[in-house]
Protein backbone atom coordinates (compact mmCIF):
# COMPACT_ATOMS: atom_id res chain seq x y z
CA UNK A 1 0.00 0.00 0.00
CA UNK A 2 1.31 3.71 -1.12
CA UNK A 3 1.13 6.30 1.83
CA UNK A 4 1.67 9.87 1.02
CA UNK A 5 4.76 11.03 2.87
CA UNK A 6 2.05 13.72 4.50
CA UNK A 7 0.10 11.29 5.87
CA UNK A 8 0.87 10.83 9.54
CA UNK A 9 1.51 7.74 11.54
CA UNK A 10 -1.86 7.26 12.79
CA UNK A 11 -3.21 7.60 9.14
CA UNK A 12 -0.84 5.15 8.05
CA UNK A 13 -2.20 2.62 10.59
CA UNK A 14 -5.68 3.51 9.79
CA UNK A 15 -4.88 2.63 5.99
CA UNK A 16 -3.42 -0.78 7.09
CA UNK A 17 -6.51 -1.44 9.28
CA UNK A 18 -9.03 -0.48 6.40
CA UNK A 19 -7.14 -2.95 4.00
CA UNK A 20 -6.94 -6.01 7.09
CA UNK A 21 -10.97 -5.35 7.24
CA UNK A 22 -11.36 -5.56 3.74
CA UNK A 23 -9.76 -9.21 3.39
CA UNK A 24 -11.59 -9.98 6.94
CA UNK A 25 -15.18 -9.23 5.74
CA UNK A 26 -14.59 -11.77 2.96
CA UNK A 27 -12.39 -14.55 4.62
CA UNK A 28 -14.27 -17.66 6.30
CA UNK A 29 -10.66 -17.89 8.15
CA UNK A 30 -11.37 -14.88 10.19
CA UNK A 31 -15.29 -13.36 9.79
CA UNK A 32 -17.55 -16.15 9.98
CA UNK A 33 -20.08 -14.59 7.53
CA UNK A 34 -23.70 -16.15 7.36
CA UNK A 35 -25.84 -12.91 6.25
CA UNK A 36 -28.97 -14.93 6.95
CA UNK A 37 -28.43 -14.88 10.53
CA UNK A 38 -26.22 -11.76 10.86
CA UNK A 39 -29.29 -9.95 9.84
CA UNK A 40 -31.59 -10.85 12.09
CA UNK A 41 -32.50 -9.45 15.27
CA UNK A 42 -33.17 -11.75 17.65
CA UNK A 43 -30.08 -13.10 20.20
CA UNK A 44 -29.05 -17.13 18.86
CA UNK A 45 -29.63 -19.82 21.41
CA UNK A 46 -27.39 -22.55 21.90
CA UNK A 47 -27.79 -24.99 19.63
CA UNK A 48 -27.75 -29.02 21.98
CA UNK A 49 -25.40 -31.27 21.15
CA UNK A 50 -28.00 -33.50 18.97
CA UNK A 51 -28.80 -30.56 16.86
CA UNK A 52 -25.26 -29.25 16.44
CA UNK A 53 -24.11 -28.85 12.49
CA UNK A 54 -21.89 -31.52 11.34
CA UNK A 55 -18.11 -30.47 11.40
CA UNK A 56 -15.94 -30.96 8.97
CA UNK A 57 -12.93 -28.55 7.49
CA UNK A 58 -9.44 -29.87 5.22
CA UNK A 59 -7.33 -31.36 7.58
CA UNK A 60 -9.74 -32.60 10.06
CA UNK A 61 -8.44 -35.25 12.49
CA UNK A 62 -9.71 -38.92 11.21
CA UNK A 63 -11.18 -42.13 11.83
CA UNK A 64 -12.32 -43.31 15.26
CA UNK A 65 -8.57 -43.38 17.13
CA UNK A 66 -7.69 -40.08 15.90
CA UNK A 67 -7.23 -38.48 19.63
CA UNK A 68 -4.70 -41.56 20.76
CA UNK A 69 -2.69 -40.68 17.54
CA UNK A 70 -1.94 -37.29 17.46
CA UNK A 71 1.03 -35.98 14.44
CA UNK A 72 4.29 -35.78 15.93
CA UNK A 73 4.06 -31.90 15.69
CA UNK A 74 1.73 -31.87 18.77
CA UNK A 75 3.66 -31.35 22.09
CA UNK A 76 1.25 -30.47 24.83
CA UNK A 77 1.75 -26.75 25.72
CA UNK A 78 3.63 -25.65 22.60
CA UNK A 79 2.46 -23.98 19.56
CA UNK A 80 -0.92 -23.42 20.43
CA UNK A 81 -1.85 -27.15 21.10
CA UNK A 82 -2.79 -27.91 24.46
CA UNK A 83 -4.61 -31.62 25.26
CA UNK A 84 -6.90 -30.55 27.70
CA UNK A 85 -8.43 -28.01 25.06
CA UNK A 86 -8.88 -31.08 22.16
CA UNK A 87 -10.36 -33.31 24.79
CA UNK A 88 -12.95 -30.67 25.84
CA UNK A 89 -13.87 -29.89 22.31
CA UNK A 90 -13.79 -33.64 21.26
CA UNK A 91 -16.45 -34.42 23.96
CA UNK A 92 -19.23 -32.67 22.32
CA UNK A 93 -18.03 -34.05 19.07
CA UNK A 94 -15.26 -31.45 17.42
CA UNK A 95 -12.43 -32.73 16.13
CA UNK A 96 -9.50 -30.92 16.06
CA UNK A 97 -5.49 -30.52 17.08
CA UNK A 98 -6.08 -27.10 18.05
CA UNK A 99 -8.45 -24.22 18.02
CA UNK A 100 -6.79 -22.42 14.96
CA UNK A 101 -7.90 -25.49 12.53
CA UNK A 102 -12.06 -24.78 13.56
CA UNK A 103 -11.60 -21.48 12.26
CA UNK A 104 -12.00 -22.83 8.96
CA UNK A 105 -15.52 -23.59 9.61
CA UNK A 106 -18.05 -21.69 9.12
CA UNK A 107 -20.10 -22.15 12.23
CA UNK A 108 -19.25 -24.10 15.40
CA UNK A 109 -22.63 -23.36 18.02
CA UNK A 110 -22.11 -26.48 20.24
CA UNK A 111 -18.13 -24.72 20.66
CA UNK A 112 -19.33 -21.55 21.96
CA UNK A 113 -19.48 -21.97 25.25
CA UNK A 114 -16.40 -24.30 25.39
CA UNK A 115 -14.27 -21.28 23.46
CA UNK A 116 -16.01 -19.25 26.15
CA UNK A 117 -15.12 -21.08 29.18
CA UNK A 118 -11.50 -21.61 28.08
CA UNK A 119 -11.24 -18.09 27.20
CA UNK A 120 -12.34 -16.62 30.45
CA UNK A 121 -10.14 -18.84 32.32
CA UNK A 122 -7.16 -19.18 29.90
CA UNK A 123 -4.95 -17.52 32.78
CA UNK A 124 -5.45 -20.11 35.21
CA UNK A 125 -5.19 -22.42 32.77
CA UNK A 126 -1.68 -21.49 31.15
CA UNK A 127 -0.76 -19.57 33.97
CA UNK A 128 2.33 -17.30 34.11
CA UNK A 129 3.36 -14.55 31.35
CA UNK A 130 1.70 -14.15 28.00
CA UNK A 131 3.61 -16.45 25.71
CA UNK A 132 3.15 -16.92 22.05
CA UNK A 133 1.91 -20.36 22.89
CA UNK A 134 -0.91 -18.88 24.98
CA UNK A 135 -1.53 -15.58 22.92
CA UNK A 136 -2.04 -17.95 19.73
CA UNK A 137 -4.87 -20.52 21.65
CA UNK A 138 -6.13 -16.28 23.01
CA UNK A 139 -6.30 -15.32 19.96
CA UNK A 140 -7.72 -18.22 18.03
CA UNK A 141 -10.72 -19.17 20.73
CA UNK A 142 -11.43 -15.32 20.08
CA UNK A 143 -11.43 -15.70 16.46
CA UNK A 144 -13.95 -18.72 17.12
CA UNK A 145 -16.31 -16.80 19.36
CA UNK A 146 -16.65 -14.55 15.64
CA UNK A 147 -19.71 -16.84 15.02
CA UNK A 148 -23.44 -15.51 14.34
CA UNK A 149 -24.42 -18.47 16.49
CA UNK A 150 -22.88 -16.17 19.51
CA UNK A 151 -25.43 -13.50 18.53
CA UNK A 152 -26.91 -11.73 21.06
CA UNK A 153 -25.08 -13.92 23.55
CA UNK A 154 -24.10 -11.93 26.99
CA UNK A 155 -21.09 -13.50 28.19
CA UNK A 156 -19.54 -14.10 25.04
CA UNK A 157 -20.27 -10.14 24.61
CA UNK A 158 -19.03 -9.43 27.79
CA UNK A 159 -16.07 -11.78 27.31
CA UNK A 160 -14.48 -9.80 24.50
CA UNK A 161 -15.05 -6.91 26.01
CA UNK A 162 -12.75 -7.91 29.05
CA UNK A 163 -10.59 -8.71 26.08
CA UNK A 164 -10.34 -5.18 24.68
CA UNK A 165 -9.43 -3.78 28.15
CA UNK A 166 -6.50 -6.71 29.10
CA UNK A 167 -3.12 -4.40 30.24
CA UNK A 168 -0.90 -4.57 28.95
CA UNK A 169 -2.19 -4.40 25.77
CA UNK A 170 -1.78 -7.30 23.29
CA UNK A 171 -0.36 -7.67 20.59
CA UNK A 172 -2.06 -6.00 17.56
CA UNK A 173 -4.05 -9.22 16.27
CA UNK A 174 -5.51 -10.29 19.59
CA UNK A 175 -7.57 -6.68 19.95
CA UNK A 176 -8.46 -6.95 16.23
CA UNK A 177 -9.69 -9.98 16.29
CA UNK A 178 -11.88 -9.15 19.36
CA UNK A 179 -12.99 -5.74 18.37
CA UNK A 180 -14.81 -7.57 15.08
CA UNK A 181 -15.77 -10.91 17.03
CA UNK A 182 -17.71 -8.29 19.36
CA UNK A 183 -18.89 -6.06 16.17
CA UNK A 184 -20.19 -9.66 14.78
CA UNK A 185 -21.68 -10.57 17.91
CA UNK A 186 -23.32 -7.74 19.57
CA UNK A 187 -26.82 -6.19 18.74
CA UNK A 188 -28.70 -3.49 18.60
CA UNK A 189 -29.33 -3.49 21.68
CA UNK A 190 -25.57 -3.69 23.03
CA UNK A 191 -25.46 -0.21 21.64
CA UNK A 192 -24.90 1.38 25.21
CA UNK A 193 -21.50 -1.08 25.68
CA UNK A 194 -20.66 -0.99 22.13
CA UNK A 195 -20.49 2.77 22.36
CA UNK A 196 -18.75 2.94 26.09
CA UNK A 197 -16.00 0.60 24.85
CA UNK A 198 -15.44 2.13 21.20
CA UNK A 199 -15.16 5.46 23.22
CA UNK A 200 -12.74 3.93 25.72
CA UNK A 201 -10.49 2.39 23.27
CA UNK A 202 -6.66 4.44 22.65
CA UNK A 203 -6.34 6.14 19.70
CA UNK A 204 -4.38 3.31 17.62
CA UNK A 205 -7.04 0.72 19.23
CA UNK A 206 -9.22 -1.53 16.85
CA UNK A 207 -12.18 1.44 16.42
CA UNK A 208 -13.01 0.14 12.90
CA UNK A 209 -15.04 -2.70 13.46
CA UNK A 210 -17.10 -1.01 16.37
CA UNK A 211 -17.38 2.31 14.21
CA UNK A 212 -18.96 0.17 11.27
CA UNK A 213 -21.30 -1.60 14.22
CA UNK A 214 -22.83 1.91 14.16
CA UNK A 215 -24.83 0.99 10.95
CA UNK A 216 -26.46 -2.23 13.06
CA UNK A 217 -27.47 0.00 15.62
CA UNK A 218 -29.17 2.84 14.17
CA UNK A 219 -30.07 4.62 17.06
CA UNK A 220 -29.88 8.59 16.39
CA UNK A 221 -26.81 8.90 18.97
CA UNK A 222 -25.29 5.67 16.61
CA UNK A 223 -25.53 8.07 13.78
CA UNK A 224 -23.91 11.53 16.14
CA UNK A 225 -21.19 8.59 16.50
CA UNK A 226 -20.06 7.48 13.12
CA UNK A 227 -20.54 10.88 12.01
CA UNK A 228 -17.54 11.70 14.41
CA UNK A 229 -15.20 9.47 13.05
CA UNK A 230 -16.02 10.69 9.06
CA UNK A 231 -13.62 13.22 8.57
CA UNK A 232 -11.03 11.32 10.47
CA UNK A 233 -9.05 8.38 9.55
CA UNK A 234 -11.57 5.86 10.03
CA UNK A 235 -13.29 7.58 7.16
CA UNK A 236 -14.09 4.06 5.76
CA UNK A 237 -15.78 2.21 8.38
CA UNK A 238 -17.97 5.67 8.89
CA UNK A 239 -19.41 5.74 5.97
CA UNK A 240 -20.07 1.93 5.79
CA UNK A 241 -21.85 2.69 8.74
CA UNK A 242 -23.68 5.78 7.12
CA UNK A 243 -24.65 3.61 4.52
CA UNK A 244 -26.06 0.68 6.41
CA UNK A 245 -28.08 2.93 8.61
CA UNK A 246 -29.19 4.72 5.39
CA UNK A 247 -28.57 7.49 6.90
CA UNK A 248 -30.40 10.93 5.89
CA UNK A 249 -28.96 14.58 5.60
CA UNK A 250 -25.23 12.96 5.16
CA UNK A 251 -24.65 13.15 1.39
CA UNK A 252 -22.62 16.82 1.73
CA UNK A 253 -20.25 15.48 4.46
CA UNK A 254 -19.70 12.13 2.33
CA UNK A 255 -19.06 13.70 -0.74
CA UNK A 256 -15.78 15.34 0.17
CA UNK A 257 -14.13 11.67 0.39
CA UNK A 258 -15.04 10.95 -3.20
CA UNK A 259 -11.39 12.39 -3.24
CA UNK A 260 -10.07 10.32 -0.72
CA UNK A 261 -6.30 8.84 -1.34
CA UNK A 262 -7.70 5.58 0.08
CA UNK A 263 -9.14 3.47 -2.87
CA UNK A 264 -11.47 1.95 -0.19
CA UNK A 265 -12.43 5.25 1.24
CA UNK A 266 -13.52 6.30 -2.32
CA UNK A 267 -15.20 3.35 -3.48
CA UNK A 268 -17.50 3.66 -0.24
CA UNK A 269 -18.13 7.30 -1.17
CA UNK A 270 -19.61 6.45 -4.16
CA UNK A 271 -21.86 3.71 -2.72
CA UNK A 272 -22.83 6.56 -0.21
CA UNK A 273 -23.51 8.61 -3.24
CA UNK A 274 -25.82 6.21 -4.99
CA UNK A 275 -27.78 4.78 -1.67
CA UNK A 276 -28.32 7.70 0.50
CA UNK A 277 -31.22 10.04 0.34
CA UNK A 278 -31.09 13.46 0.49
Amino acid sequence: MNVPPSQNKAQALAQLRDAIGAIESTSADLLRKTPSQDTADQPSSESADTNAPAISYPGMPEGEDWIHNLPAWCHDGENGFDRRLMEDLAAVGIPCYTVNDLTKVSSIPQGIPIFLDWLTHLEERIPGPETPHRETIRGNLIRNLNDAAARGNPDVINGLIEQLKRQPRPKIGVPDYAAHALARVATKRDFPQIAAVLAALPADGPKGPLIEYMGKAKAPEARAIALSYLDTEWAYYAIKALIAMKAVGVRARIEAHLNSPNSSVRRYARQAMEKLPE
